[in-house]
């Protein structure tokens, strides 16, 4: 709306939705406080809206009350607009509408997240127990693979154990014949080693149980790469035979980034009228100090410990039931197995749903 359209045809000031005052109201407006305009009351504003489309505005103070309604009338008045959990009375309509129940967009957000908790408390609890299991696993390994590019070489990769024993630490880039007849060779042209003189350098790593995570110099993290699969890429093309030492395995279980997902990621926000949220953020919450593969491998074995002892910042697990009424959630001790209290796990399953 242009300044010089502050006013409409007759002279009365002009309004967009946002800009209504309050002690204006379309005629819908007065319908939902229980009020109509006084007989013969003349508009006081007008408001446009859609584009082109216009409509009055009255004084509230000058209207009138609408008759009373009759007792059955007013009881499904005040039914549509109040809502089956909370109770709060709106002043239009609920929308929503579950079981024949209306709810307020806040107790839909509610009673879906403690329907959705559950399920992340079985996955706390199990990436708990394989936090201690990788603890006490006598062939741990952390490996990390960081890149300067979410797409190719270089990359740095370091292992360690969880005593800080580093096994390997090395940076590996892709074999070009360009330079091998460079003096001292691509290992001191380019920096690093050329990966396919990797496989005397990863010895350290056969048999033993790797702990893995992949992260660019971007921020971006691998979930569905491995550090040594990322050495297989570098591997690959018209230069050089690929990385395939069969003695050497990293198993999806032990993807870092998917277990810290487990047990750290909420599948939801903490102000209580946001919507549900879903994701993966890897090692978010955990303080990398540095921006290279022994910063990853430090920080895993950070978070490791951090898992073992279920120390999440959201406190003991709670179960998260609610009743048929009210906000209030059970909060006693769930049970691992269904990710709610034994009170209110359905006798016929394991892994229930809240009531």
């Amino acid at each position: 709306m242009t300044a010089s359209r502050k006013l409409d045809p007759a002279g009365r000031p002009l309004y967009r939705v946002a800009e209504i005052p309050d002690h204006l109201a379309t005629v819908t407006m007065l319908r939902r406080l229980r009020r109509r305009p006084a007989e013969g009351q003349e508009p006081a504003a007008t408001l446009f809206y859609h584009g082109n489309k216009h409509t009055d505005l009255y004084e509230i103070a000058a209207s009138q009350e609408l008759p009373a309604l009759s007792p059955g009338r007013q009881a499904a008045w005040t039914a549509a607009r109040t809502c089956a959990r909370c109770q709060a009375t709106r002043t239009n309509p609920l929308a929503h509408i579950d079981r024949g129940r209306r709810l307020c967009a806040g107790c839909v957000v509610t009673e879906r997240t403690a329907a959705a908790r559950p399920s992340w408390l079985r996955l706390r609890a199990a990436a708990v127990q394989w936090a201690r299991d990788v603890l006490d696993h006598p062939d741990t390994v952390l490996i990390a693979a960081y890149g300067l590019t979410d797409w190719g070489a270089p990359y740095h990769v370091h292992a360690m154990t969880p005593d800080k024993e580093v096994l390997v630490d090395v940076v590996a880039r892709r074999a070009y014949p360009s330079a091998e007849g460079a003096i001292g060779g691509i290992d001191r042209v380019l920096g690093g080693i050329a990966a396919d003189r990797l496989v005397p350098v990863l010895t350290p790593l056969v048999g033993r149980r790797l702990i893995h995570t992949v992260r660019s110099e971007r921020g971006h993290y691998g979930g569905h790469h491995t550090p040594l699969g990322r050495l297989s890429e570098l591997t690959l093309g018209p230069y050089s035979p690929g990385l395939t030492d069969p003695s050497i395995r990293q198993h999806r279980k032990d993807d870092f980034h998917l277990r810290w997902t487990d047990w750290h990621n909420r599948t939801w926000y903490d102000h209580p009228h946001s919507s549900p949220t879903y994701g993966r953020f890897g090692l978010s919450s955990v303080p990398i100090d540095g921006s290279d593969a022994a910063a990853l491998t430090t920080a895993m074995l950070a978070g490791l410990h951090r898992m073992a002892i279920d120390a999440h910042p959201d406190g003991p697990p709670a179960c998260p039931w609610l009743p048929s009424i009210g906000l209030i959630p059970c909060r006693a001790a769930p049970d691992p197995r269904s990710g709610l209290c034994l009170h209110h796990t359905p006798a016929e399953e394991t892994d229930g749903a809240p009531a």
